[in-house]
């Protein structure tokens, strides 16, 4: 498909402007979620539009689209007020690639090492590009979604506090993630388990995450070969699990992000 593109009304500038329709008509939107609830239900993308207005703050937000409607949006009308930068994440395998690919992308103030506080913060500044309106175009982010699953959530989660943001402000901020949602295997839904230190034991984090209802459970758990870690049954019961590692029990598949 491709942009269906309507005429700017009298009395405004005189450019295109631009209605999105994705390739596949849907377009795979982050749902606008209290902190309590973002996380339980990182996986249930909702409000899937067929076709996205960019000029309308309202519709601001972080979009699952494919390779080819990154050409798409591109090749639409924009106001001339609007800043529209590529970012390239291929090859990114973590938290600090994947801030560096953003950083240069949009010319981030440089100093300290990469991390998600300062990179909401810039997100959330952007004095240095003044514009009327952001277009974010983020290209070969499955490297990034298949090396780190937890990285790869919590940029999605920073650049949808960015957008709500900016639309709050009346600003329309758009992220397009050439990364779309592959269907969760029957039965299971994706969650999020973000870290308060560099690593949480396995049967405290089934603990944490509700799965038990004591460590020790989450021993026992371990121990009877009901648990996998990136897809291999883990055995032992008070393993080390980092940023980036995948638990699944029951269903239930954890993503684990890296704290602040």
């Amino acid at each position: 498909m491709v942009p269906a593109i309507v005429t700017a009304s009298a009395g405004h500038a005189q450019h295109r402007k631009s209605r999105f329709t994705t390739a596949t008509g849907t377009a795979g939107r982050l749902g606008r979620l209290d902190p309590g609830t973002r996380d339980r239900h990182r996986n249930g993308m909702r409000n899937n539009p067929d076709s996205i207005d960019l000029e309308d703050p309202a519709q601001s937000g972080v979009y699952l689209v494919t390779e080819e409607d990154l050409h798409t949006v591109a090749a639409a009308g924009h106001a001339p007020s609007t800043c529209l930068r590529h970012v390239p994440l291929q090859g990114c395998a973590d938290r600090d690639s994947a801030i560096t690919a953003l950083q240069r992308a949009l010319a981030m103030p440089s100093g300290g090492e990469p991390r998600w506080d300062a990179l909401r913060e810039n997100l959330l500044d952007l004095t240095w590009l003044p514009a009327q309106g952001y277009l974010l175009l983020l290209d070969g982010a499955r490297d990034l979604r298949e090396a780190s699953p937890g990285d790869f959530t919590q940029l999605l989660d920073v650049l949808d506090e960015a957008a709500a943001s900016w639309a709050n402000a009346h600003i329309p901020f758009f992220a397009f993630v050439a990364a779309p949602e592959e269907p969760a295997a029957a039965g299971e839904h994706a969650e999020i388990f973000t870290l308060r230190g560099e690593y949480v034991e396995l049967n405290q984090m089934l603990k944490l995450v509700g799965i038990c209802d004591s460590g020790g459970a989450g021993k026992a758990l371990v121990a009877s070969g009901a648990v996998e870690v990136d897809g291999h049954i883990e055995l032992r019961k008070t393993c080390k699990i980092r940023a980036g590692q995948r638990v699944r029990v029951d269903g239930r598949e954890i993503h684990v992000a890296a704290g602040n």
